[in-house]
């Protein structure tokens, strides 16, 4: 009975394991390494250029990494910079006119404190206080919400304005790294190399082509669909004439992407808003929005996902929660992709973790 189990329970552990070491890599790890693998990814990006104008031009080598990783790195810089200007600064438009953009919330709130009222003026009498106490008490807690989201938003922008001296030594940690890297590429990539076994070299290289696309699948599908709901919600906040509705547009797209949210999270709340303030129209439009979102996002999601790797849904869900309880909401979308990854090396046969159903002939 007991040799029965133990291949059962090696795979157990191997499982057990294998979680383990992406928490400590996710946790502890990670964040210490970013600016470094992003180095290493801009170097391997200039190589082929750099050995270019090294053999053709006969530039030192120092030289020709230094243009490389200059102009690669401008250029992102320049167009996150596009980005990042008109993003922050209708950002900065939105959260100061919160209270404005919610002055009508109080006639809101009114309103359905007399529609709530009227209908518990059909409790019994002995319950009638307790109904009005409760429906007070709601309203009173809502009329706060305007001031308190405003002054919410304020404190997120002055966190992100106090983290800046971190995220700037991480950019000059990865714009160093890179120039360093990239002049001396061939020497450490020889000796990365070095510390792999030799026969395991080659399984080495199957699992780095098998990261490396299955990283590549993932981002170009999460960027087409955060992209298409992107553009879809920015038109029809264009045409409803929504106020910041590039930024209110990037963040719905945002929440989107996320899992077990949704757009719905923000534009049904908006339409029964807008139903109950007396804008109909604004309402309709809103609930349509969704329902076309929605449809698209169905339609793509499974040619671009859902056929890429074959994960059962009750699987990427545990990996879901299983993300959010150890490392938030980050881990909602990294678990998932890990989990891709490791079924994707599990099919390969690069990793025995868990068995495989056999294929019909």
């Amino acid at each position: 009975m007991l040799s029965d189990g133990r291949p059962a329970l090696r795979g157990l552990f191997r499982v057990l394991g294998a979680v383990l070491a992406g928490y400590v890599l996710l946790k502890f790890l990670l964040p210490c390494l970013i600016p470094f693998i992003l180095a290493f990814a801009t170097a391997a990006i200039c190589e082929p250029v750099v050995c270019f104008l090294t053999d053709r031009a006969h530039l030192r080598r120092g030289i020709a990494s230094a243009v490389c990783v200059l102009v690669i790195l401008a250029s992102v810089a320049g167009f996150f910079l596009l980005v990042v200007v008109r993003l922050a600064d209708e950002a900065v438009g939105l959260v100061t006119s919160l209270p404005r953009l919610a002055s009508g919330l109080p006639d809101i709130i009114e309103r359905v404190e007399l529609t709530v009222k009227r209908v518990t003026e059909s409790v019994p009498e002995g319950l009638r206080s307790y109904a009005d106490a409760a429906v007070d008490a709601v309203a009173a807690r809502a009329a706060q919400i305007p001031a308190e989201l405003s002054a919410w938003a304020l404190g997120r922008l002055s966190s992100a304005a106090a983290r800046a001296p971190g995220t700037l030594l991480t950019l000059a940690t990865w714009v160093i790294g890179s120039f360093f890297i990239s002049a001396g590429f061939g020497e450490i990539r020889a000796f990365l190399i070095r510390q792999i076994p030799a026969h395991a070299r080659d399984t080495a290289r199957g699992l780095k082509r098998e990261l490396l696309t299955g990283l590549g699948r993932w981002l170009r599908a999460e960027a087409a669909l955060l992209g298409v709901t992107f553009a879809e919600l920015t038109a029809a906040f264009t045409l409803m004439g929504v106020e910041y509705g590039v930024v209110i547009a990037l963040l719905t797209a945002v929440i989107d992407a996320l899992p077990v949210f949704g757009c719905g999270t923000v534009l049904l709340p908006w339409a029964a808003a807008s139903l109950i303030e007396g804008r109909a129209g604004r309402a309709a439009a809103l609930a349509a929005t969704y329902l076309a979102v929605t449809l698209v996002h169905s339609c793509l999601e499974p040619k671009l996902i859902g056929n890429e790797f074959g994960v059962a849904p009750a699987a990427a869900l545990l990996a879901m929660y299983a993300g959010f309880k150890l490392t938030g909401v980050a881990g909602m979308v990294l678990f998932p992709f890990g989990l891709m990854i490791l079924n994707q090396l599990n099919t390969k046969g690069y990793v025995k973790l868990w068995k495989q159903a056999e294929r019909k002939s």
